[in-house]
């Protein structure tokens, strides 16, 4: 009778700690419905059935508490649940992402760790489940129809129950069972209207003869601008750029973008500003890439423009930049930068802005250019200080002198405080970077758009926090910025405080409907 008590107790903890875990809707109660049913499984006469019955209600248990946590990981890094349709394929890049930051033998010695503790809770409750003790037939009778009757005569639905009581294994399988449903749907969805429908290449004479940088700052959201805690940090830096701008006799104007992503996976929200298309989630990128839909880069090589990939983040080939189609990729292995890597961060914005301007000057034609700064990517250390002769940064041997700055990202993490204070102080220095690149080497005829591929993490923003990103066109040229501002664009640097307009996929056609063949005609909306 104890050990089925210690049962029921045990089962009954792992189930409550479910709900805590994924912040489930079907109650709140302390109490899992689920523990008794389980025990009452247990519960057979026969010893032989009760034991090659537990290893399997074992690893169901085992697996539910892996997913409350893939879960809970999954809302604090990206702001959503685990989705297993979708996010098996960013293993390889988490775990790239986590020996970048706190080094390969952490990283497996972690791994480990977390695989045993699973194995071992799964052998524990194996061994827990196979010594329950039979009940009496018509206690079992008797256990059964109470436990079938308590819902319904609360008078709710089979599957819920009233406050202290609680289904969270059922409701996390239910909410699973029906977030596949759907994701399957939308990709068949998305799969379809992308034959049917993805925009055709199209030139923007409005552009011709134009350098346009498309520039992505890293884990740029609204939150930096609006947030009471970041906004003292960061508007007194867009006052500045806003000064030193108008002395540059540069003009610029801003908006909001909503991203389809927040926490990661920038290349999902540069996929939906260049294709057009609302890509939110690896499957889309790939269903993208397989189909050959036409992109901006396509628009600019019919415009006259060289396009050019500039990605001081890729380390190893990438083959999603060839199917893209840019003339050039230039990544950390080609770009000569021989300055030491800081974390993640495989060289600063400074740098690689300065690359930039060497890069363009060596061009016989105008560029497109699609462009990642980095430096305000987690972990957010060190945090550099702008250099004032942009002229001495060759090679990039200037920034030894912070190989070893700041905490370590390991021990920065322990205080989600001075994480956040980071965070504010990489996307100033980033602003900063790209502020110092325009006024000195932007030119005449350029045009820069500079806007963030996502909000940072839940950690940074809170939960509730908009998907939007700020979104800047800066150029020496009134000509190219005025059409933005009849737009809905708002003049200088800080972008409204309503929601966005538009969506990150909807800049394409905004680019075709002022730019474009067809000026100020309807463009069709993003997919």
């Amino acid at each position: 009778m104890y050990h089925n008590l210690l049962i029921l107790f045990v089962i009954n903890l792992l189930l409550a700690s479910l709900t805590f875990l994924t912040h489930s809707m079907a109650g709140h109660g302390w109490l899992a419905l689920e523990a008794p049913w389980l025990l009452l499984a247990l519960t057979l006469p026969s010893r032989g059935t009760r034991r090659r019955l537990a290893p399997w209600l074992a690893g169901v248990l085992s697996l539910l508490v892996l997913l409350a946590i893939l879960d809970a990981l999954a809302r604090l890094s990206l702001g959503r649940a685990f989705n297993p349709l979708l996010d098996t394929s960013l293993a390889r890049p988490a775990y790239h992402l986590m020996i970048d930051n706190v080094g390969k033998f952490l990283t497996v010695t972690g791994l480990v760790v977390a695989a045993a503790l699973w194995l071992m809770l799964t052998w524990g409750l194996t061994r827990l489940l196979a010594g329950a003790r039979p009940l009496p037939v018509a206690a079992r009778h008797r256990a059964a129809i109470a436990l079938m009757l308590v819902p319904l005569g609360a008078g709710l639905a089979p599957l819920t129950a009233p406050a202290p009581l609680a289904t969270p294994a059922l409701t996390l399988i239910e909410r699973h069972w029906q977030q596949w449903r759907e994701t399957h749907d939308t990709l068949s969805d998305f799969r379809r209207r992308l034959a049917e429908r993805a925009a055709p290449a199209r030139a923007l004479p409005g552009l011709a003869g134009h350098d346009v940088a498309l520039t992505f700052i890293e884990s740029y959201g609204v939150s930096a601008l609006f947030d009471p805690r970041y906004a003292p940090v960061l508007r007194p830096r867009l006052e500045r750029l806003r000064r030193d701008f108008a002395a540059a006799g540069l003009h610029v104007a801003s908006a909001r973008l909503t991203a389809p992503v927040q926490g990661g996976q920038s290349w999902l929200a540069h996929g939906s500003v260049i294709s057009g298309l609302w890509l939110t989630s690896q499957r889309h990128y790939d269903l993208l890439l397989a189909q050959g839909a036409p992109t901006l880069v396509d628009d600019f090589r019919l415009t006259g423009q060289r396009s050019v990939a500039i990605m001081p983040a890729i380390t190893a080939p990438w083959p999603a930049g060839r199917r893209l189609g840019y003339d050039a990729i230039l990544d950390a292995r080609n770009i000569p930068y021989q300055g030491p890597a800081l974390n993640w961060v495989t060289m600063p914005d400074q740098y690689t802005w300065r690359f930039f301007a060497d890069y363009r000057e060596r061009q016989a034609r105008p560029l497109f250019a699609e462009l990642a700064m980095i430096s305000s990517h987690a972990p957010w250390t060190p945090i550099l200080p702008l250099l004032d002769d942009w002229d001495g940064l060759a090679g990039g041997g200037r920034f030894a002198s912070w190989a070893d700055a700041g905490p370590s990202p390991e021990v920065l993490w322990q205080d989600p405080e001075r994480v956040r204070h980071h965070y504010i102080r990489a996307i100033d220095y980033a602003l900063a970077a790209m502020g110092g690149f325009a006024e000195r080497y932007l030119g005449k005829e350029a045009l820069l758009i500079v806007l963030g591929d996502h909000q940072p993490a839940p950690l940074i923003t809170g939960e509730d926090a908009s998907r939007d990103v700020p979104v800047h066109v800066i150029s020496a040229d009134p000509t190219l910025i005025r059409p933005f501002i009849a737009a809905g664009f708002k003049p200088g640097l800080m972008p409204p405080s309503d929601p966005a307009r538009w969506r990150q996929a909807d800049f394409r056609g905004l680019l075709h409907r002022l730019f474009g063949a067809h000026r100020g005609a309807a463009t069709p909306g993003s997919q």
